[in-house]
């Protein structure tokens, strides 16, 4: 298939991405949340591993600026991003002592994978094909493997039980949430979710079921509604209480 064409689904999720990410930032610019500013950063992560993804296809992916930008792609996309974003929503709800405790572990794991990833052996064959697919099997085995592996789990979890806890506290107080029904909040969550575990599925269907050719397609789709659900929970006059609406990510690009 043309690199024109393989290369669309990537550019959507630069475009979604990025505005996705510049509408938390400036929401931590006006309300200095820490929440917003860890949202913002998995954002912005998300933002350049999928733009590192297409200008890696544009510059050939085995020359050595493509081999830097596969390492970028894969630090940023598939071993920190969706950590610091379940840090984002341990910070929503979580005490201080919580918050660090996650924060210090993700430092470390964050460190130890970045430069795993950057020295690990890629097969520059598998490199040569990578064009429309996540990058699934290039690197070889090792430890880099484990990091990815605890840091997407500890996102996963970090993520999902906020999001339950968010829904549940929804659920029983049955009345109007500054100024937008319940039912509007527990929409616009569903929507939310929805584009995670879509997020979280495309990077599951290409390394189980090996689809890798739709890996894209998907995570497009996935940004997409996410990124609808932060917006219909931003509709003019709702004011979002930071206790009653969460926004999950649980994405893993490439692991």
């Amino acid at each position: 298939m043309n690199n024109s064409l393989i290369l669309i689904p990537p550019i959507i999720n630069v475009i979604v991405t990025g505005l996705f990410a510049s509408v938390v930032l400036s929401q931590f610019l006006r309300r200095h949340r820490p929440y917003q500013l860890y949202w913002s950063i998995a954002l912005l992560m998300a933002f350049m591993a999928t733009l590192c993804y297409v200008l890696m296809i544009a510059v050939q992916p085995t020359s050595t600026a493509g081999v830097l930008l596969f390492r970028l792609y894969y630090i940023l996309g598939g071993a920190l991003m969706p950590a610091w974003l379940g840090l984002g929503s341990i910070t929503l709800v979580g005490g201080t002592r919580l918050r660090y405790t996650y924060l210090t572990i993700l430092y470390i794991l964050s460190a130890l994978s970045t430069v795993l990833i950057f020295f690990a052996s890629i097969d520059m064959r598998a490199l040569s094909h990578v064009a429309g697919t996540p990058g699934t099997g290039i690197l070889q085995p090792g430890l880099w493997l484990v990091t990815i592996i605890i840091l997407n789990t500890l996102g996963v979890i970090a993520v999902a039980g906020v999001a339950l806890y968010s829904a549940w506290k929804l659920l029983r107080r049955q009345r109007q949430t500054a100024g937008i029904q319940t039912y509007n909040l527990l929409l616009a969550n569903v929507l939310i979710l929805a584009g995670a575990l879509l997020d979280g599925a495309a990077g599951t269907l290409a390394r189980l079921l090996g689809l890798q050719s739709l890996f894209w397609a998907i995570m497009a789709v996935g940004w997409i509604v996410f990124f609808v659900g932060v917006l219909y929970t931003s509709r003019p006059h709702a004011v979002i209480q930071t206790a009653s609406v969460e926004k999950p990510i649980a994405s893993s690009h490439s692991s």
